[in-house]
């Protein structure tokens, strides 16, 4: 090989560790070796890329490679799949792969990265899907776990945790090449989501057309502009103008009334505008290569990540991100809060339809999320027919939102984890105002409802007797709780002042009078950060009665019927980033890789075992009111605090307000009394440094 090639390829797998597998997919950057000669495994064979689940320092070779989790032979970017490099280093991988003990290998281009079984040479798929890029330690420590145990196999099957990961993390690759692409061309952070969002809304109108099969062969398709992709990455100026001129065609389509992608329209005359024109912010040439890595992405269709996040994370400002906000809910979040609800829904009974509603469904994250929980547990239990299949696609999902544009959002996202096209309209909530939204806001038809409502200040009176309020959290609170079914389940997202503000006591009055509360899960105060810093809490609630009234009194509330079961209460102090505003992740692990900064997410143990959350595991079962918790702070702190426990009724009727923060029961704020001599002290200095301001306004003057 030519020096010149062999220091181009050697720059290419450099920035790939440090762009790819060390940024953007968090691989410690010790535990990554690249050529370095291994002799006494591969002789004078050396290996590309290897990643261990230990350091590597020099000397500890025989702990490295006993511990390896992946090996890869790496080219040259100018290596396209399948041809003689490609081949080379496929051959290679099977020749070393054994030698070094590990029963997959992995050949790259630094683009593209395929796995192959080591016994038998067949490609890798990940729950049927194929694996085209580096995936994250746990995804590798369960692929070797599996093939260990069946060496043959070439389909690893993988728990919902592990498979969103999946997803993100090669997403989130995908936009970094875009990113790099976007360097190229002068356009502001708004298009460039809009252009990425919307070329992905082109690619999933294919998809959902053969889905759905009302393909029209006699019309072009996103995959048609692949014949005007540049031959061996030379430019091709006819063949760019070509694919441009077939995706403006494609747009002017879909965009017509009566295509059923109407909705998307605003989006993709963005994208026209950019395409468009001799004087295009977006040229012909690069909107090649910015083709290319959408339809690299396919198939989109289950992929089961939030598109939407995702892009505001990678191209957003900080004041975009904030606006964005309002209608976003973190992956984590949503993910675990639907596995805690759901969790008891294992088994589908085509006897028992259930729905699941989010009024306020913003960009889908909580009912994707649900689709997944949901499909899984089915998946586990064997009761993933395809009769459970189509329900999950057109029975089980109601969404609602008053933005439009979020219901876009929620349809392309539902799409991505398997559904994307029933039950979600777009209405408000609250009044609804169209003929299928008062159908889909009737009281008392949903067995469960997991959202996140906007809250603040409002213009819609709440529906309640017990008080007078506008404000928006006030008033979703009692509309959620009306939609449920008697014996209904409910996680609602919501702000502190439901919890403890005075004024709200009889509110609190009337959930504990007709629901049950189960649980109330603190969320840290930088959960939502950079969209918002808001203070929240999820709160959990079984829908015991229907809220009735007689003079202006609960009803329930006088029969007798008030809650009587104690309250589950937990803090989540960490959720694997850090506790500011930043929130960059903290990625903290102990010896047998349990998160040591993350409640929320679950992992694979050394073993390739897949583990659940710490705040699954300890779902209404843990407390420790005889020994506080002890943990690490972020910052690598040790701390001793009570986090969960069971709050019994008594205690909370006690309080005059009848105060719900988990906080006030769990860690109560012990106030610092001061004494007369230092109050005075004190006083005396403050004083001073009044006096002193005034005398140097005084001057100025």
């Amino acid at each position: 090989m030519a020096k010149k090639t062999v220091k181009k390829e050697a720059l290419s797998v450099a920035r790939l560790i440090t762009e790819v597998l060390i940024n953007q997919l968090g691989i410690p950057a010790r535990q990554i070796v690249n050529d370095t000669t291994f002799v006494e495994f591969t002789g004078s064979k050396r290996p590309d890329l290897l990643i261990s689940n230990v350091e590597y320092d020099g000397n500890n070779n025989h702990e490295f490679i006993k511990n390896l989790l992946c090996y890869v032979e790496a080219k040259d970017e100018t290596c396209n799949v399948g041809d003689r490099d490609w081949k080379d280093a496929y051959t290679q991988g099977i020749e070393k792969a054994p030698k070094l003990g590990i029963p997959f290998f992995g050949v790259t281009n630094c683009r593209t990265t395929y796995f192959y079984n080591t016994q038998n040479g067949e490609r890798i798929t990940l729950n049927g899907k194929l694996i085209s890029e580096f995936q994250t330690l746990d995804v590798f420590r369960i692929i070797k776990n599996k093939l260990d145990a069946s060496p043959s196999d070439t389909n690893i099957k993988m728990g919902v945790d592990s498979l969103s990961s999946v997803s993100e993390a090669v997403f989130n690759k995908k936009l970094w090449e875009l990113q790099e692409e976007y360097r190229a061309i002068n356009i502001t952070n708004d298009e460039k989501i809009n252009l990425a969002i919307g070329l992905i809304a082109l690619e999933y109108y294919e998809e959902k057309a053969e889905i759905d099969k009302t393909r029209n062969d006699a019309y072009e398709y996103w995959s048609d502009g692949r014949q005007y992709l540049p031959s061996n990455g030379e430019e091709d100026t006819t063949k760019a103008n070509k694919l441009r001129n077939l995706l403006i065609t494609y747009i002017d389509r879909l965009a017509e009334e009566g295509s059923g992608f109407e909705e998307f329209s605003i989006m993709l005359g963005i994208v026209k505008d950019l395409i468009s024109g001799a004087d295009a912010k977006v040229k012909p040439t690069v909107l090649q290569s910015i083709y290319s890595i959408v339809d690299s992405m396919r198939p989109m269709h289950g992929a089961g990540f939030d598109l939407f996040g995702a892009v505001y994370e990678q191209f957003a400002s900080s004041k975009e991100k904030k606006d964005f906000g309002q209608y976003f809910t973190r992956r984590h979040y949503a993910h675990v809060l639907a596995e805690l609800l759901l969790k008891d829904e294992d088994v589908y009974d085509g006897n028992r339809k259930i729905k699941v509603a989010d009024p306020t469904c913003g960009t889908g994250g909580m009912l994707t999320e649900s689709f997944k929980v949901l499909r899984a547990n089915y998946d586990a239990s064997g009761t993933l027919s395809d009769e459970a299949q189509k329900f999950l696609s057109q029975e089980c999902f109601y969404g609602l939102d008053i933005k439009g544009e979020n219901i876009s959002r929620t349809k392309l996202n539902m799409f991505l984890v398997g559904d994307g096209h029933t039950n979600m309209f777009c209405d408000n909530s609250l009044v609804p105002e169209k003929p299928r939204g008062n159908e889909m806001l009737k009281n008392d038809q949903y067995d469960y409802i997991i959202t996140n409502p906007p809250y603040g200040a409002g213009t819609i009176l709440a529906h309640t007797d017990v008080l007078n309020s506008y404000r928006m959290e006030v008033a979703f609170l009692c509309k959620n709780i009306d939609l449920l079914k008697v014996n209904g389940k409910a996680c609602i997202i919501t702000p502190d002042g439901i919890l403890e503000n005075p004024s709200f006591k009889k509110l609190r009055e009337e959930i504990m009078s007709v629901c049950t509360i189960d649980a109330i899960i603190s969320l840290p105060k930088f959960a939502f950060a950079p969209y918002t810093k808001e203070k929240t809490y999820a709160i959990f609630l079984t829908k015991k009665h229907n809220r009735n009234y007689v003079g202006g009194v609960i009803e329930n509330r006088a029969t007798g019927k008030f809650q009587t079961s104690p309250i589950w209460m937990y803090i989540i102090d960490n959720d694997g980033y850090a506790n500011s505003d930043k929130r960059f992740p903290t990625r903290l692990r102990n010896e047998n890789q349990q998160w040591l900064h993350d409640e929320v997410s679950g992992y694979s143990d050394n073993e390739g075992n897949e583990q659940k959350s710490i705040l699954f595991q300890r779902w209404k079962a843990f407390d420790d009111k005889d020994k506080p918790s002890e943990w690490k702070t972020d910052k690598g702190e040790n701390v001793s605090l009570r986090k969960g426990g069971f709050i019994q009724m008594k205690t909370i009727t006690s309080d005059i307000y009848y105060t719900l923060l988990p906080e006030k029961y769990l860690r109560p704020y012990e106030p610092n009394f001061v004494d007369e001599k230092s109050f005075m002290e004190e006083y005396e200095l403050i004083k001073e440094e009044i006096s002193a301001v005034l005398d140097e306004l005084c001057n100025i003057k």
